[in-house]
This record gives structure tokens, C-alpha cells and sequence, in this order.
């Protein structure tokens, strides 16, 4: 389209363009020679250097890319000075964070790009492996990208909308065929008092034969500190339950409601219901408090040695993400009416024969 105007603007068709202003015509820039713009940029940090000879088209004709040069990434160094530009040029790009795992910018209106079912493509993104190697995705859920959480945290302290982004950091209903029995998740994201704060379900359907509503193959995570296996830490969860007792607590509620983990932010709620020939279905929903940005979190989580707890109302995560009392919240009402269809449908794959 531009070389099309500028042949139509040569042939007289179009309006020639206003002539370039003169950036330095209102600055005391402009009243002084080279030589002192030169003496300036080599009384600033690098980065400001760097940042300064890019400014307008008379500073960089005069400074040249001498600066930017400087900054390039090589072997072996940290890039603290490139990280730092990069930090003082997002200031002025309202539609684009610095990713500080990437050192680079993401645009935010290709958020899309980040999620994790797109990794076949952006693997090579530093953000996405360390969302792989810390386990971000089984500690919240499969499609977080900690990417989208810097956008939506920027977003939200521009005073600009985000929903769509917290569409993003959420999960539509998935349903998984397991070996005998049927598993759901879901996920939903809220910004609350500058805090994303995350609800991830788990549902599973066991079927009404099985003496235990407990998944054969259990394998989930509430947090880097808490997991449950088998249905000894179950067993632990529920206190004064035993193995030899499911058989009368098929209707069990869970009387103590929502736990709390003791070293980080992180809540959980265990619940069961009867559906009569369906099964029986087991609810496992964690609330997770990130804070206000990745770092924070992994900070916080993952590197938070065991013997230092923290302090917060047990149930108080809830509250806020519900919008209501804890022991108001009902496992059951996450899932719509179309959701729990699928999981009333029958496994395609049988209970294993030896358990």
C-alpha cells in the first residue's frame, strides 16, 4: 500500500505527504553542537545510552548504533544492561510487556501465541520451558502461560480492559475418558484487589461398582507443597475416615469445607455425591492466590522452604473468589448442565481387573 501511494503521490494523483517535523525544534537539544550530544551520551548508563540514540533521527544520526551495539546478546553474558533498555522502552509500549524470563518483548495482542497448546510452535520461548520445568501447568492448570499473566497484570494497571486475557488464563471444560472411570477439569481466572487468583476443578466420575469414589491412577496437585496419590493421603486429608469406612460415606461432605496450605497461598475443598447408576463423582477444587505477577509467584511458591509458613485465614482465598462464605461454595454448581452430560457418559476403557 505505501509504494502504491508513494507512485500516485509522484504522479501528481495524491497529495504529496506533510513534510517530517523536526524532532529537536522545541528541545535545547537542537541549540547544541555534536560534540556535547556526543560528551552527553557517554555520561549515561548503557542502557540510557542506548535509549537516548534512539529517540529521534538527529540524536541517532549523531550517535550512531555505537550504544546499540553494545547491548547485543553474547555467550556467557547475564544482559543485564539489554534487560534494563528493554524495561525503559515498555514504559512507552502500552501493547507490549517484557517477558522476564525471555529477556525480550511479547505484544499483547498476540497473546494467544503463549498458550500452552500452541507449544508445538513456540517451544523455543524461555517463558514456556520455565513454565514446563516448574510445573506451572500441574500446579494451576494445562493452559496457563505466565506470559498472559504479565500482560493481564499491565492491562490492569494501565486501567485498560482484560477480560479477554482472563478468558485466556482460564479452561474451558475438558473431559478425559480414563481407564474405568470419566475426569473433568475446569479452570476460571479473577483479578481481585490487584491479585490473580485462579479456581481449578477436577471432577471424576467413578463408578457405583467401586466400594472407594476414589480414582485407581490418582495423580493431582493442589500446590508445590501438597499432592494426593493414593487414597492413604486422602485418608489423611479426611481425618477420621478410614479405607474400611467408604463404603457409608459415599455421601460424604466434606465437614471441614475449604484447607488451607501452611506455606503457601493455596486452598482446597474435597467433596463427593451420589448419582445413582452414573456413580459416584469425587470434586477436588484448589483456589490458588498468585499475586501480581510471575516472578511473585514462583517466586513465592517454589523457592519458599518448607519450615516457613505463612499466615492467612483459612478459607479467605475462597471467600474472595466466590464472593461469598466458604461454607456457601457448591462443588457441584461449577459444571453446567451440558458439562455434566459428558460426564455421565460411560468411560470407553475398563476399570483395571486387577485392583
Amino acid at each position: 500500500m505505501d509504494f502504491f501511494t508513494n507512485v500516485f503521490s509522484w504522479l501528481g494523483l495524491l497529495a504529496p505527504p506533510p513534510p517530517r517535523p523536526n524532532a529537536l525544534e522545541f528541545s535545547t537539544l537542537n541549540n547544541l553542537p555534536t560534540e556535547i550530544i556526543l560528551q552527553i551520551s557517554r555520561r549515561l548508563p548503557p542502557e540510557s545510552a542506548a535509549s537516548f540514540s534512539i529517540c529521534c533521527r538527529p540524536v541517532y544520526f549523531a550517535l550512531g548504533t555505537q550504544y546499540l551495539e553494545d547491548l547485543r546478546p553474547m555467550e556467557g553474558s547475564p544482559g543485564l544492561h539489554r534487560e534494563r533498555l528493554l524495561k525503559l522502552l515498555e514504559g512507552d509500549l502500552p501493547d507490549h510487556i517484557i517477558c522476564g524470563f525471555c529477556k525480550k518483548l511479547h505484544a499483547i495482542n498476540k497473546a494467544r501465541r503463549y498458550l500452552h497448546s500452541n507449544s508445538d510452535y513456540f517451544n523455543h520461548l524461555k517463558c514456556w520451558k520455565v513454565d514446563s520445568e516448574s510445573i506451572t501447568t500441574t500446579f494451576i492448570h494445562k493452559e496457563f502461560s505466565s506470559s498472559i499473566f504479565d500482560m493481564t497484570m499491565k492491562r490492569y494497571r494501565q486501567g485498560s480492559e482484560y477480560s479477554d486475557l482472563l478468558d485466556l488464563l482460564s479452561l474451558k471444560t475438558i473431559t478425559y475418558s480414563r481407564s474405568g472411570y470419566v475426569e473433568q477439569r475446569t479452570a476460571a481466572a479473577k483479578l481481585i484487589d490487584g491479585s490473580l487468583i485462579v479456581r481449578e476443578q477436577k471432577t471424576f466420575m467413578i463408578p457405583a461398582t467401586q466400594p472407594i469414589p476414589f480414582p485407581w491412577d490418582a495423580n493431582f496437585a493442589i500446590c508445590p507443597h501438597i499432592s494426593f496419590f493414593t487414597i492413604e493421603h486422602l485418608n489423611r486429608y479426611l481425618r477420621g475416615i478410614r479405607v474400611s469406612d467408604w463404603k457409608i460415606q459415599k455421601g460424604y461432605l466434606n465437614g471441614e469445607r475449604v484447607m488451607r496450605c501452611r506455606y503457601c497461598r493455596s486452598e482446597y475443598q474435597i467433596d463427593f455425591k451420589q448419582f445413582g447408576r452414573h456413580g459416584n463423582a469425587m470434586y477436588v477444587t484448589k483456589w490458588l492466590d498468585l499475586g501480581q505477577g510471575p516472578l511473585e509467584y514462583n517466586g513465592r511458591n517454589h523457592r519458599n522452604a518448607p519450615e516457613r509458613q505463612i499466615e492467612f485465614d483459612s478459607g479467605s482465598i475462597c471467600a474472595a473468589f466466590e464472593g461469598r462464605g466458604q461454607l456457601d461454595f457448591d462443588s457441584d454448581a461449577v459444571l453446567n448442565s451440558k458439562d455434566r452430560k459428558k460426564l455421565f457418559r460411560k468411560s470407553s476403557f475398563s476399570w483395571p481387573g486387577h485392583l
